[in-house]
């Protein structure tokens, strides 16, 4: 095992409590043998654990959807901490170089508040039926400045992409054929570690695939999209 060449994305999955039984031993074996992967994977910690501590105290004020109050209050777990978790704990070695460097304003100053990629993380309903009554709001409001939205699913959100086990299944199929500035993304990872466990995953129609959310959350970044947390929608 200490020859594999581990990339960044297993290795967070790893932390993350995503690989397989099997595929997490062999992180552990490898690690064991090889002091230079040890390293990383406990840099790749470390920067984790930095910006969930230097954004856990960051509470924005909440604004209620267009003609709609919604109880943001009462989430603020699930997508709440996991936006910026995800997208730092992915690219660690360059976005944890950018924060350290220059403060965490690099990439908000950068940000376009037109382009926005959300992402869940969860199987809650109410959770992503709240973030699909957003999505379309915020897509209606800016629509005339070139809005883009994308909602990025992973660990156990990817069942609200998937036929058979979405309760969202049919206003997802509608959403994505109103708009064609939004797009609903399954992460890699995901997808392979439920296979492994012997299950089908269907996934909605226009779902796309094809990468981990770990890697295009950070893409998206470095492009210049916004995140948002869900206490500060």
């Amino acid at each position: 095992m200490m020859n594999e060449n581990w990339d960044d994305a297993t290795l967070t999955a790893y932390i993350d409590g995503e690989l397989d039984a099997a595929r997490q031993n062999a992180v552990l074996a490898a690690m064991e043998q090889d002091k230079a992967l040890s390293e990383r994977v406990c840099s790749l910690r470390r920067t984790k654990d930095w910006m969930r501590t230097g954004y856990g105290s960051a509470t924005p004020p909440p604004r209620d959807l267009p003609g709609r109050k919604l109880p943001w209050k009462n989430i603020r777990t699930g997508i709440a901490a996991s936006v910026m978790a995800l997208a730092i704990s992915a690219g660690a070695g360059l976005l944890g170089y950018e924060y350290a460097e220059h403060g965490s304003s690099t990439l908000a100053e950068a940000s376009n508040p037109n382009r926005v990629v959300l992402h869940i993380d969860d199987s809650d309903p109410e959770h992503f039926g709240l973030l699909l009554d957003y999505a379309e709001s915020f897509l209606q409001e800016h629509r005339d400045k070139g809005a883009q939205v994308e909602v990025v699913a992973n660990s156990a959100g990817l069942d609200l992409l998937r036929t058979g086990q979405s309760p969202y299944e049919q206003r997802v199929r509608d959403l994505s054929e109103k708009y064609s500035n939004l797009q609903f993304i399954a992460c890699m990872n995901a997808i392979r570690n439920l296979r492994r466990t012997g299950a089908d995953v269907n996934l909605i129609d226009d779902v796309h695939t094809g990468e981990t959310a770990i890697d295009h959350v950070v893409k998206r970044l470095q492009q210049g999209w916004t995140y948002k947390k869900i206490d500060s929608l």
